[in-house]
């Protein structure tokens, strides 16, 4: 029996032969999506822009056409995964790879956007424990993390398994950000990038034109 990701790749697959460009998300759950559409038929004219190293290196490996550095104004489709998404306005928290940069530029940049998640990301209010990563200048992480007390959070630098902060392919650091609930996403991006020193903010309020949720044998598609 076909795994929930496969039907999925098999969904998208007659969309993604018909286009020319498709922006790649991070995460474990892409990397699964690109192993599973590497078992169907794709013409070789499609490129494929990966949002991080991990993803382009697997698209090499599945011998896929990865495009870097794309000189293009937009992309007919992107496709990704959450780390939290909200039940009724479909506003998502994503970043906990470390590249929500990239990311956020190719959501922004793109026809139509696609995300597959796992059921418990679904949340009834967005920010219910589920921190929002934020991308900062390290120069700028102390006054960063100063500002987000002024806003009512909690926030802690993210470190790797020696203790040491983690950086982005970017070359900035990470602050996970802790609201405890969030009442108004699009005002909260605004306040949060005001403060200089902040380079993107894991508060994705383009809203994807449809979500795959995964099951634990099926997938629920909802737009």
């Amino acid at each position: 029996m076909d795994s929930p990701i496969k039907k999925i790749a098999g969904d998208l697959v007659e969309q993604i032969n018909k286009i020319r460009y498709i922006g790649m998300g991070s995460g474990r759950t892409m990397s699964d999506f690109v192993d599973a559409l590497a078992s169907f038929k794709i013409k070789n004219e499609q490129k494929f822009v990966p949002t991080s190293y991990q993803i382009a290196l697997k698209l090499k490996e599945k011998n896929f056409e990865v495009e870097m550095f794309p000189h293009i104004k937009k992309i007919e489709l992107y496709i990704d995964g959450v780390d939290q998404i909200e039940e009724k306005s479909h506003f998502a928290i994503k970043g906990g790879g470390g590249a929500l940069q990239k990311e956020k530029i190719l959501m922004n940049n793109s026809e139509k956007t696609v995300f597959i998640l796992q059921e418990k990301k679904v949340a009834e209010r967005l920010g219910t424990g589920c921190p929002v990563p934020v991308e900062v200048s390290p120069f700028a992480s102390s006054f960063v993390t100063n500002y987000m007390k002024e806003l009512g959070a909690s926030s802690e630098l993210r470190k790797d398994q020696r203790g040491f902060p983690m950086f982005t392919e970017g070359g900035n650091m990470i602050i996970d950000v802790s609201f405890n609930g969030i009442s108004d996403a699009i005002d909260l991006e605004h306040r949060i990038k005001a403060q200089p020193g902040v380079i993107e903010v894991g508060l994705f309020t383009k809203k994807p034109s449809c979500i795959y949720i995964l099951k634990e044998s099926s997938f629920e598609k909802r737009s």
